[in-house]
């Protein structure tokens, strides 16, 4: 089986759960009606309460891990509503082919964690590789139209908070997983990002009203695309476990690193013959300068591996 063609499944998958992330962004949240992505979060949230389910009814031993653990899985499931949150709201202001390549900072967050916190060598190649990361991350924040070039510091500062946030939850996870089972720890962390939902709901009016509206407005739509979306990143996590038994993890990482540039093509397709789902700007001046960042990233991501 070619392990190639596995890895690779798993960015289009993401891509695709990209895009429909920026449908609902771009389809729910008002601000002229002063309704953000709250209600968007909520709903993320709270599908975590029907994940766990599925899993509690599959899954043996879910009560027999330490306390200690449950609660560091629960502040995991904390973070990812953070992460969540910064992720949505970058989306309300920036283009999605320009948002998510800010994840491949992820891994840079993830190398500074293991140095500080396990006393990890940073290798040559790590530091170069985070550079040159940030450097793209710096070009692609850049906005390059005629009489507007600036650095676009919101969806920048919005995407750092919550690529740190994701590092910090994965550095937990896998602390607490290393040697346990990896669903028994998704229950908790689904379980937990079901529970914050709830309080979310129950203690800011804010987003419970604009959960209120988008249950009334859209709520079965928006249920049905995030269970889907949900079951692709899970399905692209199981693909991305799968190819890595089958080749060396630094190749399966690489590979996974292609999803800025899966999702670029699959902006600009869906910008010419669906534009209704997704619309940006495809002029030379925004197209060609995210392009050159995007490919810098991707070989930046290459010398972090290496």
């Amino acid at each position: 089986m070619n392990w190639f063609l596995i890895a690779l499944v798993a960015p289009i998958l993401w891509a695709v759960v990209n895009v429909a992330d920026n449908y609902l962004v771009q389809r729910f949240s008002q601000k002229e009606k002063e309704r953000t992505s709250g209600g968007l979060v909520l709903f993320s949230s709270l599908i975590g309460l029907f994940i766990a389910f599925f899993i509690f009814i599959f899954i043996k031993g879910i009560f027999d891990i330490p306390n200690i653990d449950k609660l560091i899985l629960f502040i995991c499931g904390g973070l990812t509503i953070v992460w969540i949150v910064f992720y949505l709201y970058a989306l309300e202001i920036e283009d999605v082919s320009s948002v998510v390549p800010w994840f491949l900072t992820v891994p840079i967050f993830g190398y500074f964690l293991g140095y500080f916190f396990l006393g990890e060598i940073l290798t040559r190649g790590q530091i170069l590789g985070s550079i040159v990361v940030l450097l793209g991350s710096i070009i692609i924040s850049f906005d390059f139209k005629e009489g507007k070039r600036r650095f676009k510091k919101k969806p920048a500062f919005y995407m750092l908070f919550a690529s740190l946030a994701i590092a910090i939850a994965g550095f937990l996870f896998k602390f607490v997983t290393i040697d346990g089972n990896f669903w028994v720890s998704s229950f908790w962390e689904y379980l937990s990002l079901g529970f914050v939902g709830l309080l979310i709901y129950l203690f800011s009016h804010k987003y419970r009203n604009e959960f209120n509206y988008m249950n009334k407005t859209g709520g079965k739509k928006i249920f049905i695309i995030n269970i889907v979306s949900e079951l692709m990143s899970v399905s692209g996590n199981i693909l991305t476990n799968f190819a890595i038994m089958l080749a060396p993890i630094t190749m399966v990482y690489l590979v996974s690193s292609f999803q800025p540039a899966i999702l670029l093509v699959l902006t600009i397709f869906t910008t010419k013959f669906f534009p209704k789902i997704l619309k940006e700007d495809l002029s030379k001046e925004v197209l060609i300068p995210k392009i050159i960042a995007i490919v810098i990233m991707i070989i930046g991501s290459f010398l972090l591996l290496k």
